[in-house]
């Protein structure tokens, strides 16, 4: 095992390593949507712990101030900055105060390590305490960071490799370091210790990078699935889902409803209090009608003020409860920063291939000829 890489080999590799991250996640941070925060301050954060590797990878060429002192502050702001950056990423404020007096704390103490006692040793032991506990929270809000999928766990997997290796390297400082003050030596666990070191600022920085590339393709996919000024599904994506429902529903023999909406004199709602209100009003019933629905039950905005409601397995009676008690909440419960208003509704039924439409269209139009008379006789009503 002595004759495995040179160790200063590794710090300078760390150092070119963490530049380059760096660069590519300020390339995502132009990029990426405002509301995926974190990203330059995880750049910042790679840089600094680059440059803590290559001021390390100088001991004995550099003036320990440097090679120690400022190498390990700036290690530890670094590895502090991943901290504040997922928390950003998650929406949380980060607190920076007593962390940084924490990492202060710790340099003044690698001073007195370092000029003081000359404690090898003692240095190890608090930078190993001090990288269990920053990569421990970055563990946590690895583990709580959405969404939940490949890349939070590759995140979080390599902040535990790095508190193993911390716990690991405090539990053989007594047989591995003999009060030689040499960063360089070439026992084993020095090698794992210098090598998680410098690789893991590029394993970290991929977990990170996955993790908002995830949130941004399910961002995008959002967007185009939905109506952004409601958050109900659009045209595309109801026919998108509709289609399945209704080879289901032919498949199983199975009822399926659907409910067309429109709110009743919108267009004077807008002349008299403006279409900043009547794009309230539009919202309020989204939020409204979607409270009235089971899980299952797609909404979608058509343009306008006008809905369309997808009930899977459900039949005419029980369609025309949903319609009812959709009525009934726009009519009885209002909300007093909103002028009042009611929404008229028309609905169909398919019982399968012996229902009346031949597919979701002719689903809807037979809804929407309901909704015509619902209009036609006074309005505020459902018809079926």
């Amino acid at each position: 095992m002595t004759e495995l890489i040179d160790p200063r080999t590794f710090l300078l590799v760390a150092n070119l390593l963490g530049m380059f991250c760096a660069l590519v996640l300020w390339v995502q941070a132009k990029s990426f949507p405002d509301d995926i925060e974190g990203l330059n301050d995880w750049a910042m954060a790679v840089v600094l712990i680059g440059s803590a590797s290559g001021l390390a990878s100088m001991r004995g060429i550099f003036p320990d101030v440097l090679a120690i002192v400022v190498a390990s502050g700036a290690l530890l702001l670094g590895q502090f900055l991943l901290i504040v950056g997922l928390q950003r990423y998650s929406g949380q404020q980060p607190k920076w105060r007593p962390a940084l007096d924490g990492i202060s704390a710790v340099v003044i103490l690698i001073v007195w390590l370092t000029y003081g006692s000359h404690n090898y040793q003692g240095r190890i032991f608090i930078m190993a305490l001090a990288h269990i506990g920053l990569f421990s929270a970055g563990a946590v809000l690895a583990w709580r960071a959405k969404p939940a999928g490949f890349g939070s766990r590759f995140l979080c997997a390599f902040f535990v490799l790095g508190v193993a290796v911390a716990v690991w390297r405090l539990t053989t400082l007594s047989i591995a370091v003999d009060q030689t003050d040499d960063i360089f030596d070439r026992n084993l666990i020095q090698q794992v210790y210098l090598g998680m070191y410098s690789l893991g600022v590029l394993g970290l920085s991929v977990g990170f990078i996955l993790l908002t590339n995830e949130r941004l393709r399910a961002e995008l996919e959002f967007m185009a699935t939905r109506d952004p000024m409601t958050g109900a599904f659009n045209r595309r994506a109801f026919f998108s889902q509709a289609a399945v429902e209704w080879a289901r529903s032919t498949r199983a023999h199975r009822p399926l409803a659907a409910i067309t909406s429109d709110i009743d004199f919108f267009k004077k709602v807008n002349d008299k209090y403006g279409h900043h209100v009547g794009d309230l009003v539009i919202k309020d019933f989204t939020v409204r009608a979607s409270h009235m629905l089971r899980l299952p039950d797609i909404l979608a905005r058509f343009g306008g003020e006008e809905f369309v409601i997808l009930l899977p397995d459900t039949g005419m009676a029980e369609a025309m409860n949903v319609a009812e008690r959709i009525r009934r909440e726009i009519e009885t419960h209002r909300d007093k920063a909103l002028p009042a208003y009611t929404v008229s509704l028309g609905l169909s039924v398919a019982q399968g291939d012996v229902g009346q439409a031949s597919d979701v269209e002719a689903l809807i139009a037979e809804a929407d000829a309901a909704l015509y008379r619902a209009k036609q006789r006074g309005r505020n009503r459902v018809e079926a």
